[in-house]
């Protein structure tokens, strides 16, 4: 199945931003984008098909995705499933693909991803790939030796694997890695605890994370979408300088909702007392949702002790990248309470 469509949706976020960089194309890319109805997919989608680019978006449910769109003849719909090597292979080649943004979040992340760069291989169409991973030094000797001591969390090791694939991997294609940290919308999974139990039910623990929003996110990824030549063979970490801690957070929430906010620091306690957030949050049977509690304990516990941080050098490519400072976290938070209350 294939349709055309031009992406239409209600954003709630300030799309003056994404004017911020808007490179000259030399060429006309085709662009497959993953996971086009997800949370960054559903803002970056609609700003790239403004573009003088081809959008192929694949997708195992194409009623659900095309309930967003309208047609038009830059967007092509595929339906089927990424997880597919040679179904992802037959459409790169049929769209003659040659810009990929890969975006992944599952319990067989390093399998999909290792088929799918095969796939691309076997193509033969791609020139780049924008891979999203998460913040941190991945592939040298140093950040990996750290990210292997400090770390214990599947979730968050494969990313540095499939990182590592794409620096050895010796494939034809240039990468772009985004390195995003915390999103700002991992607050939204605790608005109910906090409303009803003034308690604010993530462990972010006292040695910080940065945070980020999903707009700068999709920001980043458009600009090195479009200007690949500039960001090819570039990590760029996403977030804040100012890493906040979980008092700091739950401080924020505090102001904003007009009422003391607490929190729990151990993740030890929220793999026991919260198992239902997480099973929500990742949708997952309960043999498997139990194995997401304890990766989440893990990954909560290495953060909490080691933070979750980017340095200046780090901050001021990302400002490069953007073409502005990132959005602010604590106004954030004191908007979205506003909205709460």
């Amino acid at each position: 199945m294939s349709r055309r469509y031009i992406y239409m949706t209600g954003e709630v976020y300030d799309r003056s931003c994404f004017t911020a960089i808007l490179p000259i194309m030399t060429f006309t890319p085709t662009i497959l984008v993953t996971a086009a109805g997800g949370n960054i997919g559903s803002i970056l989608v609609p700003e790239l098909a403004q573009q003088e680019v081809q959008l192929v978006l694949p997708t195992s449910n194409t009623a659900r995705l095309e309930a967003s769109l309208s047609p038009a003849a830059n967007v092509s719909i595929e339906e089927g499933s990424i997880k597919d090597p040679r179904w992802v292979e037959s459409i790169l080649k049929k769209h003659r693909v040659d810009t990929v943004f890969l975006c992944l979040t599952s319990h067989d992340e390093l399998i999909v991803a290792l088929n799918f760069f095969d796939a691309m291989k076997r193509a033969g169409t791609i020139e780049h790939l924008v891979y999203v991973s998460a913040c941190g030094d991945f592939v040298t000797g140093t950040g990996l030796e750290t990210l292997m001591r400090t770390q214990s969390a599947m979730h968050v090791i494969v990313k540095a694997t499939i990182e590592q694939k794409l620096k050895y991997g010796d494939f034809p294609w240039t990468t772009t890695v985004l390195g995003p940290t915390l999103f700002f919308t991992n607050d939204l999974r605790s608005k109910d605890s906090m409303l009803s139990e003034s308690f604010f039910d993530e462990p972010l623990g006292k040695a910080g994370a940065s945070r980020i929003s999903v707009p700068d996110i999709a920001l980043a990824a458009r600009n090195t979408l479009l200007d690949q030549t500039k960001w090819a063979g570039k990590k760029i970490m996403l977030g804040s300088l100012r890493c906040y801690t979980g008092t700091e957070s739950a401080a924020l929430w505090s102001k904003a909702l007009g009422r003391e906010i607490n929190m729990e620091h151990d993740a030890e306690h929220y793999e026991v007392a919260y198992p239902q957030w997480k099973r929500q949050a990742f949708g997952l049977d309960t043999i498997m949702s139990k194995a997401w509690e304890r990766d989440l304990r893990l990954m909560y516990e290495a953060f909490g002790e080691h933070g979750f941080c980017m340095s200046e050098a780090e901050y001021q490519l990302q400002v490069e990248v953007l073409g502005k400072q990132p959005d602010d976290y604590a106004q954030w938070v004191q908007e979205t309470g506003s909205q709460w209350k």
